[in-house]
């Protein structure tokens, strides 16, 4: 059996990990099993998961950029250790060019792969940009889940060149289906019946803006009182969000729902979606929010890609929280008075069928396997 190195980041962190683990669970593990690299000690939220669907672990200290040589020579050794890893499949940037680099001297064939675009602006965002720029001269292949992401993370040059492709962030569609009595019914069992629900999936952290949320919906609270805005998700900002909430007096509208399993039912009990992040690379949030028939309203920090058509729209941030809410209230009108209506079908025919996406990333492996062994 060929043993495909994934190297990751912690697995609770963000769609990046969300989409690892789409892919893992629609992939033949008969033939290519994920062998997974992380960089903290503690367990993870899939950790027990791909435990059981025959994974593995081996974990390193994070990455400091003062501890380069340390890390280096971890990375040396860990490879070396393990002539069966075929391909290393890189999802942190910050420190790609070190484990990639240590992966190709061992033989393996290296892949980077950008999630995001729009890097932080200031010195945090070109610390980065000079951290991970030499991926550029390393990696074999480059991946970018839209062409903003790859065109930020690795330039022109290789987004347009032969040694890049685009994997759209699949999700298993069939989930997603939904009408109005499936609609009705989530909303009942999450005690929402009759009331209007604005929904956002994501990590609680700052990319995803969930203050300038917090004022669109208290915007909309004020013209629909029964309005109610879950969130689901959890992160480091979750004790200042939910102190920012209570300061609004909006304790009994908004509800935190933590990591959710079954998050195609959140979804299904919702009416309309909201995504105001600052940047993005193509969330899977939308993407599921779209298959779910949901009207979905995204900042333009999010690229266009992620538009399948039907109710989804892109605003500026800079158009300010009054016209997001306006803009949302229309929407919520709409869907109130409706039949809902999955978009499953327009979502596959994009290419964001995990049963697509999966089958593709299986024949690059395999094929990059063989290009590892003829090295």
């Amino acid at each position: 059996m060929m043993r495909v190195l994934q190297v990751i980041g912690v697995m609770d962190r963000g769609g990046a990990e969300t989409m690892i683990m789409n892919l893992y669970r629609a992939m033949d593990r008969s033939s290519i099993q994920f062998v997974f690299l992380v960089h903290e000690q503690r367990e993870g939220d899939y950790d027990a998961e791909i435990r059981h669907l025959g994974g593995r672990f081996f974990r390193l200290p994070r990455f400091t950029g003062i501890n380069e040589h340390s890390y280096r020579k971890q990375c040396r050794k860990l490879f070396a250790a393990h002539p069966e890893w075929a391909v290393v499949h890189g999802h942190i940037g910050s420190c790609a060019p070190i484990y990639l680099s240590e992966a190709k001297r061992a033989g393996k064939y290296a892949v980077a792969h950008s999630h995001a675009q729009n890097y932080e602006p200031g010195l945090k965002g070109m610390a980065f940009n000079l951290i991970s720029y030499p991926v550029r001269h390393i990696a074999d292949y480059f991946i970018g889940c839209s062409y903003e992401a790859g065109l930020d993370r690795f330039g022109k040059r290789i987004v347009e060149g032969d040694s890049f492709s685009i994997l759209a962030n699949g999700i298993d569609a069939r989930r997603y289906a939904c009408d109005s009595a499936s609609h009705e019914q989530a909303k009942a069992e999450m005690g929402l019946a009759g009331r209007p629900v604005v929904c956002h999936v994501g990590r609680l952290t700052s990319v995803k803006n969930h203050e300038f949320l917090f004022d669109v919906f208290e915007v909309i609270r004020a013209q629909r009182p029964r309005a109610v805005l879950v969130l689901a998700g959890r992160g480091e900002l979750e004790g200042s969000l939910r102190q920012s909430v209570a300061n609004r007096g909006l304790d009994d509208a908004v509800r935190f729902l933590g990591i959710v399993d079954d998050v195609p039912s959140v979804l299904q009990a919702a009416d309309i979606f909201v995504f105001p992040s600052v940047k993005e690379g193509l969330p899977l949030a939308v993407v599921e929010a779209q298959a779910s028939g949901l009207p979905t309203l995204i900042s333009e920090g999010v690229p266009a890609d992620a538009l399948m058509g039907g109710n989804a729209q892109r605003i500026a941030l800079e158009a300010g929280a009054e016209q997001w809410a306006h803009t949302c209230l229309q929407q919520l009108d709409v869907a109130l008075k409706g039949e809902r209506h999955d978009d499953v079908g327009l979502v596959r025919s994009r290419g964001f069928d995990i049963a697509q996406t999966s089958v593709w990333l299986a024949d690059f492996y395999k094929n990059a396997a063989q290009l590892a062994i003829s090295k």
